[in-house]
């Protein structure tokens, strides 16, 4: 299994983690980065552009909800590998006007003739081509945030602009692109809309080359007219099922017109006096972050940044990861049973097995539930994140996905289709790109979400948000953003320090810890004497956070990515 965390490492071009440049490091943030603070509005993102296109819809008097859209639709230009109309993901809302908190799904979707052993033995099937496409989710998605939590200030047209203004009018290839487009090259070169971007002959997109891309400007003034509905019914939708039954796949015209967002209730908890809110099934983001916290509180009730913290972190995580393997699945198809996992019992329990000197097996945090699933495995992955927050108090923070690099590899109307259903469990046992198994609550199925890593954060103190923050990089997201809260809130840490701090991950299979290069050798030498068993890697999950303080909003972007920041 050490050497599928190698290959991660080349596969995840979606994952935004990982870095190309010859540095082994990831970069620190620069000045401006360290000291950005707004005393009306912010925006945190993996692209400066599209953090100055959220940007611009709040000064034109747009939300947060507003300012997410346009930040989501031009992250898809400038990120054709990461994110777009051809994936999905998840949101949480929290609107100042009546303090609530809503979780928007608008996850990719199995179409109906999806089946448990669709894939048969070709584990390229789920992870390329047009068995691995899943409904995409990203329009209605989009949609559904501005109907629901749009100010009314700003129409669509206002919204889709940016997005339009630098699809048409172009943008420079930045080396992550450059990077991940060299490994798909392959495929890529074939597909009409990349291949323009590779020179005559060769095998990669220069960095820094002017990119443009006409079609995805013709998709995104269709979305500024009609919203979804061309993506679900129209002319655009017959070239997204086109496309995909050419390769294999499975989709259909009915598949697209039967999708819809789902708003579901958010999970809750309370730790180190903060109420942290995050998404529950079919991301496993909620269940495996509150579940950490819960125990690291009671652990740690007042922890320190060293190999203690960074030990007990490791320790927590490898239980949620179990029950994500055996008990996670969409609750729209399968019996979840979110109550039984997170009992106070049940974490007690859990609670009691720790050894503050010495690291445990990830077999001795399991805990079976009574008549659950027999097990097999699953996944997921992810790309891209967005944090706004506005003048009037609203929060967004948004994780975008077309999960690998390139998504299914091949694009309709201008943007990449995702490969989500390489997040679904197999029947045989094989783990995914991200090396996570799977139960049988996530097997394929007629219009079933797979289990998601996607952790969109809010975090209140008093029932009013003090902090935004998720990530991008798969099975990492949830433990980079549980870091970097940590630091931020609990630790006191400049949300700038918290974002660019070294990380270590745990996700119970492989029964490793990944380390990041840099981190401080105190620490890694504290986990050592602990028992754990280390691989040393680049990067992990790049984090997007903004805190909110009294004087003023701090936000912070990942030098792991292509991040920005904006605001006023």
């Amino acid at each position: 299994m050490r050497g599928a965390w190698l290959l991660l490492c080349a596969l995840l071009g979606g994952c935004s983690s990982c870095e190309p440049a010859a540095s082994d490091r990831a970069p620190e943030p620069t000045e401006a980065e360290a000291e950005a603070i707004y005393a009306e509005y912010a925006v945190a993102t993996e692209h400066p552009r599209a953090a100055a296109a959220g940007a611009e819809i709040l000064a034109a008097g747009g939300n947060a909800a507003d300012a997410a859209a346009a930040t989501l639709l031009a992250l898809g230009v400038l990120r054709p590998g990461s994110s777009g109309l051809g994936g999905g993901g998840f949101a949480l809302y929290y609107r100042a006007s009546d303090r609530s908190l809503t979780h928007l799904d608008f996850r990719e979707e199995a179409p109906a003739a999806a089946h448990a052993d669709m894939f048969g033995e070709d584990p390229e099937a789920s992870r390329a081509g047009g068995l691995s496409v899943g409904v995409p989710g990203e329009p209605a998605g989009i949609e559904a945030l501005l109907e629901r939590f749009g100010s009314g200030r700003v129409d669509r047209r206002a919204v889709a602009a940016p997005a339009i203004r630098i699809a048409e009018g172009g943008w420079e290839a930045s080396a992550l692109t450059a990077h991940y487009a060299s490994i798909f090259a392959d495929a890529l070169r074939t597909d009409a809309v990349f291949g323009a971007w590779f020179p005559d002959g060769e095998a990669r997109i220069p960095e820094g080359a002017r990119l443009t891309n006409p079609a995805l400007a013709r998709s995104l003034r269709a979305f500024a007219e009609e919203g979804a509905a061309p993506f679900m019914r129209g002319a655009i939708a017959r070239t997204l099922v086109t496309e995909v039954t050419a390769r294999r796949g499975l989709l259909t015209m009915d598949d697209l017109a039967a999708y819809e967002v789902r708003a579901r209730e958010p999970l809750r908890a309370d730790a180190y006096g903060f109420t942290w809110v995050a998404p529950g099934p079919p991301s496993a983001g909620g269940h495996t972050l509150l579940t950490s916290l819960a125990l690291l509180e009671r652990w740690l009730p007042t922890p320190t940044d060293d190999a203690p913290l960074r030990h007990a972190l490791i320790e927590s995580w490898k239980g949620p990861y179990r029950d994500r393997r055996e008990a996670l699945g969409d609750p729209d198809h399968v019996d979840v049973p979110l109550a039984r996992l997170r009992a106070p019992a049940r974490l007690d329990a859990r609670a009691a097995r720790f050894d503050p000197a010495r690291a445990q097996p990830t077999e001795a945090w399991a805990l079976p539930l009574e008549a659950t699933a027999p097990t097999v495995p699953g996944a997921e992955g992810g790309t891209s994140h967005v944090c706004v927050v506005d003048a009037e108090g609203n929060v967004a923070s948004v994780t975008t996905s077309i999960n690998l690099g390139f998504g299914a590899r091949f694009s309709a109307a201008g943007y990449a289709l995702n490969d989500q259903l390489d997040d679904f469990a197999r029947p045989g046992g094989e783990p995914n790109a991200f090396g996570l198994r799977g139960g049988a609550p996530n097997l394929p199925g007629p219009g079933r979400r797979p289990v998601s890593s996607a952790t969109p954060l809010i975090v209140l103190r008093d029932g009013v948000p003090v902090l935004c923050a998720g990530g991008s990089g798969g099975s990492r997201i949830i433990t980079a953003t549980e870091q970097a809260a940590l630091l931020a809130l609990v630790l006191g840490r400049s949300p700038a320090d918290a974002v660019a701090s070294r990380r270590v991950h745990h996700q119970g299979d492989p029964d490793d810890v990944l380390v990041e290069e840099g981190l401080d050798p105190e620490l890694v030498r504290g986990l050592g004497a602990r028992g754990h068993l280390m691989t040393r890697v680049s990067n992990l999950a790049a984090v997007q956070l903004i805190r909110i303080d009294e004087d003023g909003l701090r936000p912070a972007s990942d030098a792991r990515t292509t991040g920005g920041v904006a605001g006023r």
